[in-house]
Parts: C-alpha cells; sequence; structure tokens
C-alpha cells in the first residue's frame, strides 16, 4: 500500500486541533472564563467529574461550569500527556491533570485523569465527554499520604449551602 501523505497530514491536525482544545479548556479555566467552557463541547456533551458532578447536554455543562465560582475561590488546573486517538470522525484522548483550588479557606491539592470522547461537527473537533478520575483531592494541610483521598464535596451539596470541602 502506498504512503498517503494528504492522509498522514489530516490526522496530525485533526490530532493538533483536538490537543488545542484540551488546552482551551484548562486555559479558560485558569482564566476564570467559565462562561466560554461549554463552546468546547457538543449540545449532547456529558460531563462527568469523579463523585463530585454530572452534567449531561449543552445547558447543563454550561450551568456547571459557571457555577464553579460558588464553589471554588481558586482554581488552576495543568495538563500533561495528552494521548489522542483518531478514529475517523470520532477521537478519543487522555490526559494527567494536577490542580491547585481554593476553598472555604483551605488549600486544596488535586491530581487526576482526564478520559474523553470527541466528535468532529461543522465547527471543528469539540468534545463529546469528559469523564474525570481524581486520584486525590486533599486540602494541601493533609497531603495525600492520609487515609482520605477525597474532601471535594459534591457539587449539589455545595450548591445548596454547604462548604465545598467534606
Amino acid at each position: 500500500m502506498a504512503f498517503d501523505l494528504e492522509r498522514y497530514v489530516r490526522r496530525l491536525e485533526d490530532i493538533e486541533n483536538i490537543r488545542a482544545l484540551r488546552f482551551r479548556y484548562h486555559d479558560y479555566l485558569n482564566r476564570s472564563l467559565f462562561d466560554r467552557m461549554s463552546s468546547l463541547y457538543t449540545d449532547d456533551a456529558v460531563v462527568q467529574i469523579d463523585y463530585v458532578a454530572r452534567a449531561e447536554g449543552i445547558e447543563a455543562v454550561h450551568a456547571f461550569f459557571v457555577n464553579i465560582p460558588k464553589t471554588l475561590d481558586f482554581i488552576k488546573q495543568f495538563i500533561h500527556n495528552h494521548l489522542v486517538e483518531i478514529d475517523g470522525d470520532m477521537a478519543t484522548g487522555i490526559a494527567y491533570m494536577d490542580a491547585r483550588y481554593a476553598a472555604a479557606g483551605e488549600s486544596v491539592i488535586v491530581a487526576g485523569r482526564f478520559d474523553e470522547k470527541y466528535r468532529r461537527t461543522d465547527e471543528g473537533w469539540r468534545i463529546a465527554e469528559t469523564l474525570v478520575t481524581l486520584y486525590f483531592s486533599v486540602p494541601l494541610r493533609l497531603g495525600w499520604a492520609s487515609s482520605n483521598l477525597h474532601c471535594i464535596a459534591p457539587h449539589a451539596d455545595v450548591l445548596d449551602g454547604h462548604s465545598p470541602l467534606l
């Protein structure tokens, strides 16, 4: 079979466009541009942040992101090792996250993994599904050597006026 340069270049462009999408996600988040976050998603998107929150559909995804300042005073996420696999107009990817949050006067350290599905749309590549597995989410004073590795409250509890930390 002959080498298909056009197909090869398109695959590389697709991978870079999806990586740019992932990086844009963290750029918006880190600059508190929460109202832009849903623009990265498909209309039928699903966002599952481990035990913390789940949003289905673009309206729910938008509401989730714009409500982040109600739960976190400070958020910075740093992404690593974004691997992307292309399959026509669909793709999958994984990336690892190291994050710093502040909530209720506590500094919180978080590590996790993003597992995502992407879809090519008329507007370009968009995120169809985000599943985040949190390895730990603990106050800095406790560290990740404690027996309780998850101290962030589920999103609904926080919106009901409870502390963002368990």
